[in-house]
């Protein structure tokens, strides 16, 4: 994985960029006795699409096959409604957004 961001119209996301976009391509090696919680954070985020729940759902699927947690930063209430809605909830961590923001 190079880093390469293949995004030339705008560095910084624009609004609309799927998640799988957003997501850096950078990889790190973790020594296997280290596991660690997986966090993503939707702080600034304020919508989260079909293709955004597909990723979570995988995220956690992947992180429970490891024995980790995943924790939802800033998770939009919407969102968080749908997971619910859904029976999902007790599958992941939902945890506020830094310094109050809203979300």
């Amino acid at each position: 994985m190079s880093g390469y961001n293949g995004n030339t119209r705008d560095p910084g996301f624009p609004a609309g960029t799927p998640a799988a976009g957003a997501i850096p391509r950078v990889a790190l090696r973790v020594p296997e006795d280290i596991k660690s919680d997986v966090l993503i954070d939707f702080t600034d985020s304020h919508v989260v699409d079909f293709e955004g729940l597909t990723l979570l759902l995988t995220a956690q699927r992947l992180a429970h096959s490891e024995d980790r947690q995943v924790w939802l930063m800033g998770l939009p209430d919407s969102a968080w409604a749908v997971l619910e809605a859904m029976g999902l909830d007790d599958l992941f961590i939902r945890v506020s957004a830094p310094k109050g923001q809203p979300n």
